[in-house]
């Protein structure tokens, strides 16, 4: 009755006086009505922008990226608004009660809350229609980890006077090119950072970059690695393309240091794309070098730096730090002052000296001094003669068998990962009384952490925990100590190019490795007589054009050869002497042209198989041959489309299976009436611990295969998009869901034991599911979650 009443009052008001209509329409209730359902109608489409804005957001930040300011104030003020309505909408239901039990309108409310709906909508519309339609987010330059704070740079006064000489030269505007020089390990890398360092902090630069140049003077690595520091990409494919837009960038910058490290040649900067001098007057340049005369011509600098030994004060405070106090005590002072002095003042000699000697017995100390008095029988080049004689020592006080051939295998092969010296490792035989790969792991961490704290080798300049380094120097001594106690030969294709004892195989034929690096010529003999060969590594030059030919009977007479790595070659045919190395055990085949591999069928001793980054298109049937196989490697074999059946479930002693992202098209149709192999037949691996895979659908994913009992595996079942494992937990899974996919059959995970899960497109009902999931198996090991909502649902 009321609303007929309202409706009349409303007809006459219109035709009598219509100015006030509309502010009395606002208490018909079709248009309070409508004001209601257009608010919610507007505020569920801002909704749904808002959950598309907050996922792309997402993702931008899992790339690393910024998210632009405007974007971030954007969905500040739609949760705001959205807030505001929501809180309107609910208040509505209370505020707008009938009268008289519902026979009659709140008439007082009605109108300030119609017209509350109606400017809550248009502030909806108007934040929908302000969205950021274009950058979601920017790439940023990450910090240079070499310019953070050095805790091994040491202020002595010998090194703090050049550092504050090298500053000033730097504030000279008729000053464009400095050199530190010295010999290895006399602590030039380190004062160059320090340089780099003080530098930025003073803001005598806009940018300042640091890049190795080291003795393959690899221009292409140089490129990348400035490009990099300066948030530049490349298109080009050649160098001189890449050297003309580096070379543009550089220019854009009015004041920046470019610090090249270790140059053992003449560099002809514009090569690179530096520009210098009169080019770029902006643009300074600061090299470190073993040699004053590295630099000439050209490129002859108008400052340098000799950095000398250490002071004895100096030298003798370095030695207590990295010894322990403990060496001031009355028993041992005079013998350890004694060592200190005999480190001739070289900061790379004290420190591996002093470590290698820390918590010794004062017999040790008289020892380790009676052999650094003795004379050194190397005389090889570029190593100082205490500085050899004293790396020397630190690798007899290693001691143990098992420290001392990983140290010689580190320096003379270049191996710079935990997994190669793993693999290198097994197939050398160097951990006694080991057997399973898992077991060799552990080893090879515990041998690197150990040889880590001897100084002998050098956390990577990444801080990934699975790399390591070697100073340069330690490297060399390492090679001649294996060149001489190990009958080994290492070279480079400068080098063996006529080298008389490659030539005539006279002195290589007593050797017990051979490693032969960036060879790009056909250099390699018909047969390698080699009879105690146990390790041939031989890699390709990456940026050279070259078809390195392996003659067919080339491995005819390594009949003891171990470990073989080929790298960065195009092997169009395996020489079909490969397959007579009955005693094989390690075969490493990385970045190679692979057509044909069928020869490996012959490795009957074969234990390790890594094919990585290798361009291959189909894993021979000859591979299910290899019934010894502990470990199988095909990642990033992005070429991979076939893997038959009946493989993989033929070795049965396989412990270590990775394939990642190179292949997920399980029980795929090849051709007529023949699939790519099932995942079921993992089941039949019952020494799997480690897994590395992907799948497009979880049904491919065996509900037999219990996760639990791996101790590493990184699983990814979903779309083909990229997918790289975060590194943060040994245990990772992403299950991407679908229409075909629901969480509640296909979460067949043991989450106990899980350290990294994603779980993608996950429906809003799911969240809950997955909440009592969790809190009812518990999740004492998951280090990271993930979880995604799909992008159609309106509420996260």
């Amino acid at each position: 009755m009321a609303e007929i009443i309202l409706t009349i009052v409303l007809e006459v008001v219109k035709c009598l006086a219509p100015p006030a209509y509309r502010q009395i329409s606002y208490l018909r209730e079709s248009k309070y009505t409508s004001n209601l359902q257009n608010l919610n109608t507007e505020v569920a489409k801002l909704k749904s922008e808002r959950v598309s804005t907050e996922h792309q957001v997402d993702e931008a930040k899992r790339k690393g990226e910024e998210i632009e300011e405007n974007v971030e104030n954007w969905l500040a003020t739609a949760n705001s608004v959205i807030e505001e309505a929501d809180k309107f909408t609910e208040d509505e239901a209370t505020a707008n009660k009938r009268c008289f039990k519902g026979s009659c309108p709140n008439l007082k409310t009605r109108p300030r809350l119609s017209k509350e709906a109606e400017r809550q909508k248009e502030a909806v519309v108007k934040v929908r229609d302000a969205r950021p339609v274009n950058s979601i987010s920017y790439s940023i330059i990450p910090e240079d980890t070499l310019l953070m704070p050095n805790k091994d740079f040491e202020a002595f006064e010998s090194r703090t006077s050049i550092l504050n000489e090298i500053i000033d030269a730097l504030k000279n505007p008729n000053v464009n090119m400095l050199l530190i020089y010295g010999m290895g390990g006399i602590g030039k890398t380190t004062l160059a950072k320090e340089v780099a360092r003080k530098a930025e902090s003073d803001k005598l630069f806009d940018q300042v970059v640091f890049s190795e140049v080291s003795e393959s003077r690899d221009v292409r690595k140089l490129q990348g690695e400035i490009a990099d520091k300066l948030g530049l990409k490349f298109d080009e494919e050649s160098e001189s393309g890449r050297a003309r837009r580096l070379y543009d960038r550089l220019k854009k910058e009015k004041r920046i240091l470019v610090i090249l490290d270790n140059i053992w040649e003449n560099l002809d900067l514009l090569d690179v794309g530096i520009p210098h001098g009169d080019d770029h007057m902006g643009c300074k340049v600061l090299f470190t070098a073993r040699s004053e005369e590295v630099l000439s011509g050209e490129m002859e600098s108008r400052k340098n730096f000799p950095v000398g030994f250490l002071k004895e004060d100096e030298a003798w405070s370095l030695f207590t730090k990295m010894a322990g106090d403990y060496v001031e005590g009355n028993e041992l002072k005079e013998v350890a002052r004694d060592v200190a002095k005999e480190c001739a003042g070289l900061p790379v000699s004290i420190v591996t000296v002093a470590r290698a000697l820390r918590n010794k017995s004062i017999r040790e100390w008289k020892d380790a001094l009676e052999q650094l008095r003795r004379p050194s029988s190397s005389n090889f080049k570029d190593v100082q003669p205490a500085a050899f004689k004293a790396i020397e020592l630190s690798y007899n006080k290693l001691g143990r068998d098992d420290l001392k051939n990983i140290f010689l295998l580190i320096g003379y092969t270049a191996i710079a990962s935990i997994e190669d010296l793993l693999m290198c490792g097994m197939g050398l035989g160097l951990f006694q009384g080991v057997n399973k790969i898992e077991v060799a792991r552990n080893r090879v961490h515990t041998l690197v952490r150990t040889l880590k704290a001897s100084c002998m080798l050098l956390d990577h300049i990444s801080q990934k925990k699975e790399l390591f380094s070697m100073h340069d120097v330690v490297r060399d001594v390492a090679r001649s100590i294996a060149s001489t106690e190990r009958n080994v030969f290492t070279a480079t294709n400068e080098q063996v190019d006529g080298c008389r004892e490659w030539s005539d195989g006279s002195a290589i034929k007593h050797c017990t490795s051979i490693v032969l690096h960036d060879i790009n010529t056909n250099l390699l003999p018909k047969v390698l007589e080699c009879p105690q060969l146990e390790l041939l590594f031989i890699s390709d030059d990456p940026w050279e054009y070259s078809r390195v030919t392996i003659p067919d009977n080339f491995f005819k007479s390594m009949i003891e050869v171990r470990v073989v790595n080929l790298t960065n070659m195009d092997l169009r045919s395996l020489p079909s002497s490969l397959g007579l190395l009955s005693n094989l055990r390690t075969l490493s085949l990385c970045w190679c042209y692979l057509p044909d591999l069928s020869v490996v069928g012959d490795l009957k001793k074969l234990e390790i198989l890594c094919l990585r980054d290798s361009d291959i298109k189909k894993l021979p049937v000859e591979v299910g041959e290899l019934t010894w196989l502990k470990l199988l490697d095909l990642r990033h074999c992005e070429d991979l489309e076939v893997i038959p059946p009946n493989i993989l479930s033929k070795l049965s002693r396989l412990e270590e299976l990775y394939i990642g992202q190179s292949f997920a098209a399980w029980e795929v149709e090849v051709e007529e009436g023949v699939k790519n192999a099932s995942l079921e037949e993992l089941k039949h691996l019952p020494n799997l611990t480690s897994l590395e895979l992907r799948a497009r659908d979880v049904s491919t994913l065996p509900r037999g295969l219990l996760l639990e009992k791996l101790e590493r595996y990184s699983i990814r079942i979903g779309d083909d998009g990229y997918w790289e494992s975060t590194g943060i937990g040994c245990r990772e899974f992403s299950l991407e869901l679908n229409n075909k996919i629901c969480l509640k059959d296909s979460l067949i995970v043991q989450l106990q034991r899980i350290e990294d899960l994603e779980l993608w497109r996950l429906q809003e009902q799911d969240v809950d599911y997955f909440r009592n999931e969790l809190v009812k198996v518990g999740s004492s090991h998951l280090k990271r979650l993930w979880l995604a909502l799909n992008p159609a649902e309106s509420k996260v």
